[in-house]
């Protein structure tokens, strides 16, 4: 079995409410003697599901949720200005 230690940053955005956030995971990615993957995430040293299974707003709840590359939020939130 081999573990690596990855961080996994995405920006999200709420299709229903507007809300936009970023953040970045550290994940320990596991290969078994099978060759099956698993990963676990972690977020402020907490470990939390996988952000890309089902997340939500945090802002309104919502599941109606765009995942982006990094950045992707605050590139946006610079041409509001």
């Amino acid at each position: 079995m081999h573990t690596e230690h990855v961080q996994r940053s995405y920006s999200f955005a709420c299709l229903d409410c507007g809300h936009g956030w970023e953040a970045t995971y550290d994940v320990d990615v596991t290969v078994d003697e099978h060759a099956r993957i698993s990963a676990v995430y972690h977020l402020d040293d907490k470990r939390v599901p996988s952000p890309l299974r089902s997340p939500h707003c945090p802002a309104c709840e919502s599941r109606k949720i765009r995942i982006m590359r990094p950045g992707r939020v605050a590139t946006a939130h610079l041409h509001e200005r």
